[in-house]
């Protein structure tokens, strides 16, 4: 076998393999084989049928084309594994064609690029500080005293922080929009939900009473029909009522689980305030550090692990909206992109992606970074504790899902080694 390698650009290698007649014999005898397994020969068991038998009864080009088709798959594997070839998607096969009784072939390869992570080691950002304000503390409290809430039937006009139920029709030059009416809306007057000035026209209202009135949609609104037009708004009051908040005592704070006192649900406050920053200070620590590690790296990534990123990047996005009832459909939708232009925009985050994984992987590399699969099963375990329920035709890629958690921990690792500098 005679291979000649050829390095191209955007991280593409080609291979031009040629095998000689007496490398390709054996591949005449499996081709033989496998079309009279598939096509039965009269006298002869399916598979069982000599080289010279298949050939007179279908041909000599069926043979040589499946013959080919083994040589090159068998062989390019050989090559891949032999040259330790690192390469993602698929070999680009093209340009078979027989030579003096054997074949020559060429493959084209997306193939892995190494990249040099410089002097990482020099690499020093420092945790920023983290503070929690009484400011923050209060405004936790407030929203536990909200969700300890009642409310009171009153009758008298509504006014702001009050709780509504009303009904309403949206209507566009005297036609209703579709989607827009609803019964029995609760909302609180004060809290900004609606479109600007809608609640204010519901101030003042009492229980029962009726107003029609007009405001201008803002130029970004989500329906893009009504964005900077005109809306007319038809609505009732079914229901005011006047909202009391608990007083933040001690006999309330017991209520809530194990507190003693206000004191004692203020510290516990502080510090989860506390521990959310220092988490978002690592995040950020983290970020900075791959912003140093990739600035310098000159590489020409292959479109193949571009492209598997930006796949990765929107399997994120959608799962972020699954979990607040949206789809990816609607968030394009609202955002006013097409796919093809979402990607556009993301690619040079897609690219950062795929240089940070380089890197880090090289750095896990030089510093003899591994992971035990007791450390992936361990983590596995958790995350699928974590994980909702299967759907009932969902499957599941263990494999994949190993691979994956191993990355996460040898990442981890490598993070810790930085941020040790």
């Amino acid at each position: 076998m005679k291979l000649e390698t050829k390095e191209l650009p955007q991280s593409q290698l080609e291979l031009a393999v040629t095998l000689s007649e007496g490398e390709l014999e054996n591949y005449f005898d499996a081709a033989a084989k496998e079309l009279s397994r598939h096509n039965p020969i009269k006298g002869f068991r399916p598979g069982f049928a000599s080289r010279d038998i298949v050939i007179r009864e279908l041909g000599k080009e069926k043979v040589e084309h499946i013959a080919y088709d083994i040589a090159v798959r068998e062989k390019l594997t050989e090559v891949i594994n032999e040259k330790k070839i690192n390469f993602v998607g698929e070999p680009k096969v093209s340009k078979v064609l027989p030579k003096d009784g054997g074949v020559e072939f060429t493959a084209t390869l997306s193939v892995v690029p190494q990249v040099d992570p410089g002097d990482y080691k020099k690499i020093k950002i420092a945790l920023e500080e983290v503070k929690v304000e009484e400011k923050e503390i209060s405004e936790v409290l407030e929203d536990i005293r909200k969700t300890r809430t009642q409310n009171f039937n009153v009758d008298r006009a509504a006014a702001k922080g009050d709780r509504v139920e009303i009904d309403f029709l949206v209507k566009k030059e005297g036609q209703a929009v579709d989607g827009g009416e609803s019964k029995q809306h609760p909302l609180v007057l004060g809290e900004g939900h609606f479109i600007e000035g809608f609640e204010d026209n519901v101030v003042g209202l009492k229980e029962g009473e009726t107003k029609n009135f007009s405001l201008i949609a803002p130029t970004n609104y989500h329906n893009k029909d009504l964005a900077g037009k005109k809306i007319d708004f038809e609505v009732k009051v079914n229901l005011v009522q006047e909202r009391k908040l608990p007083e933040l005592t001690d006999e309330f704070v017991k209520t809530l689980g194990k507190f003693a006192s206000v004191e004692d649900l203020k510290t516990n406050i502080a510090e989860g305030i506390k521990l959310e920053k220092k988490s978002k200070a690592e995040e950020k620590r983290r970020a900075k550090i791959v912003e140093e590690l990739v600035k310098n790296i000159k590489v020409e990534l292959p479109q193949e692990l571009v492209e598997m990123e930006f796949e990765k990047m929107t399997a994120e996005l959608a799962d972020s909206l699954r979990q607040m009832n949206l789809t990816l459909e609607n968030y394009l939708s609202h955002i006013a992109k097409t796919p093809e232009e979402l990607k556009k925009d993301w690619e040079p985050q897609a690219e950062k992606r795929v240089k940070a994984a380089l890197v880090l992987k090289e750095i896990s590399k030089r510093e003899n970074v591994e992971v035990a699969d007791a450390e992936i099963e361990e983590k596995l375990a958790s995350m699928m504790r974590q994980a909702p329920p299967l759907a009932p035709n969902q499957n599941l890629d263990l494999t994949a899902l190993r691979g994956y958690v191993k990355n996460i921990i040898r990442n981890e690792k490598v993070f810790k080694i930085l941020e040790s500098n």
